[in-house]
């Protein structure tokens, strides 16, 4: 864990995050059923069941799609 999460990770900042998220989910009429867990890039967090790619049509035809492509971040 780096530095600066480990100074994040105390009880006190944790109950400060949720209160303020609390008031702004009622501030905002934003109910818990309408949350979501994802990423900095808009995937939900640990659900890769089905899985959409993105690749060109010459890609595709030519059978080279053989691995997953990654931006180098591994959060």
């Amino acid at each position: 864990m780096d530095r600066e999460r480990h100074l994040a990770d105390n009880k006190r900042k944790y109950e400060l995050y949720f209160n303020l998220l609390h008031s702004k989910m009622q501030e905002h009429g934003i109910e818990e059923r309408n949350m979501y867990n994802m990423d900095e890039k808009g995937f939900f967090v640990g659900i890769a069941h089905r899985r959409k790619r993105i690749f060109s049509k010459a890609v595709y035809e030519s059978k080279e799609r053989t691995a997953a492509m990654r931006d180098g971040n591994r959060e």
